[in-house]
């Protein structure tokens, strides 16, 4: 890392500001041959975190613009940091960028400075990845999740397993050393200091059911019989005409899918085509796309009539997914109600009547003390795996540990720690580094 880097760190294209920045041990000498300002002599001489007023020399041409010194370590990347706010054309920081190159810096690769920041111990692994999710975010909870993990959290709860697992194998070690005074002891609170990490781990992966919720979404399907107002529920929700709605069966043929967000959660509703048995061939393709949809979602909502009674269909379509997270929802209410339609949610896709009512069903089933700003959610599925081959090894080394051998017993704990290295890069490889920091944008 004896290299001053840079690169741009605003994106490409015509802004207000232009950010370049330099990162390594000749920053400071390298801004100074380029800029200056009234304020200092020499820039070599410019106060860590103030901003300065001057003027950016580029040979063909000068502009005005402001540059800010970063001391190591106490700096992003834990090196010298200099980042200069220009002025944001497109040919102006490319030309900036040009400069810097010709007077000894170096162009950085995709994220090679968030990739500094952590070979000198600034983040963790981790916490490097949470940064990345945090701008690749689209929704609220989402940000969340990445703010955390960039906070250190994860980072924190890998680290007490590890500890857990190291006190729990030197224990072990040492009654191999000395089996007359140490064994017995040790053996006889094994299962227990086993279980412990076991349970701390399966709490983690728990919350990983929630991950993909968090980035991509709830996938809600709405089901029902032809012309009942799936189309028209979607309308409603959405606030605009996206889905066609006629009063003639089987107008929609294929699944429709749009987006909104709720409490921070995408929820990503699918209109299908009404199920009934028919010998029309493209709706039957249709038929079998919703119910394969419906099979697929995390969630279905069954549209049926208010003012009637349920049909042996609709009751043969319940029971086909009685196992599944499901919401009655019966259009129509303003027609009337029949009496024995009473354990449901009763709307008027037609007005947008009771409309948030099954917004908020739906967040309450999946969101509400699962899913917030407090808790934890592991959402990279890089983390994931190593969780789950961390349970894996800690279950063999649980199992039957009154007759396995001790030393069979480190052999799965010393595995499991490595793996559970991975997430904090304690023990991550060189490739594995690598290819986070390649999903990194320029600049970061």
């Amino acid at each position: 890392m004896s290299k001053t880097i840079t690169a741009i760190a605003t994106p490409f294209g015509t802004g207000a500001i232009g950010v370049v920045r330099l990162s390594g041990e000749n920053s400071l000498s390298i801004a100074n041959q380029v800029f200056k300002t009234k304020k200092l002599d020499s820039f070599c001489y410019a106060e860590p975190n103030h901003m300065y007023f001057g003027t950016i020399n580029c040979g063909d041409f000068c502009d005005e613009c402001l540059a800010v010194y970063f001391k190591a370590p106490h700096s992003f990347t834990g090196e010298d940091i200099v980042e200069f706010q220009c002025h944001g054309g497109i040919r102006l920081v490319e030309e900036v960028l040009k400069t810097l190159l010709k007077h000894g810096a170096t162009l950085a690769d995709k994220g090679d400075f968030t990739k500094r920041a952590f070979l000198n111990g600034k983040y963790s692994l981790s916490e490097a990845e949470g940064i990345i999710d945090m701008i690749n975010s689209e929704n609220i909870a989402s940000l969340n999740a990445g703010y955390r993990q960039l906070s250190g959290h994860l980072t924190k709860k890998v680290k007490d397993i590890e500890t857990q697992i190291l006190d729990v194998t030197a224990s072990l070690e040492a009654s191999l050393d000395y089996p007359e005074e140490l064994e017995e002891e040790v053996r006889e609170n094994l299962p227990k200091n086993l279980l412990n990490i076991k349970n701390d781990i399966s709490k983690l992966l728990d919350s990983a059911k929630y991950g993909r919720i968090v980035k991509n979404g709830i996938n809600v399907a709405i089901i029902g019989m032809p012309n009942i107002g799936k189309s028209s529920l979607l309308n409603a929700i959405l606030g605009k005409d996206r889905a066609i709605v006629t009063d003639i069966a089987g107008t929609t043929r294929d699944t429709l899918e749009e987006r909104i967000e709720r409490k921070g959660i995408f929820i990503n509703f699918i209109d299908t085509a009404g199920i009934r048995n028919t010998q029309d061939k493209v709706e039957k393709i249709g038929v079998n796309k919703a119910m394969s949809t419906a099979e697929n979602a995390d969630l279905i909502i069954m549209m049926l009539n208010a003012n009637a009674t349920l049909s042996e269909e609709e009751i043969s379509l319940l029971n086909n997914f009685k196992d599944k997270p499901l919401i009655k929802v019966y259009n129509k209410m303003d027609l009337g109600i029949d009496k024995n339609n009473n354990d449901g949610i009763f709307i008027s896709a037609k007005s947008g009547e009771n409309i948030d009512k099954i917004l908020d069903s739906i967040c309450d089933k999946f969101i509400t003390g699962k899913i917030d700003s407090s808790g934890d959610v592991i959402t990279n599925i890089r983390h994931i795996e190593a969780l789950k081959n961390s349970y894996e090894l800690i279950s063999n080394a649980c199992s039957n540990t009154e007759k396995t051998p001790s030393e069979c017993i480190l052999i799965d704990l010393k595995s499991c720690y490595l793996e559970l290295g991975t997430i904090t890069g304690d023990t991550a490889s060189e490739d594995i580094i690598d290819t986070i920091f390649s999903k990194f944008c320029l600049g970061k």
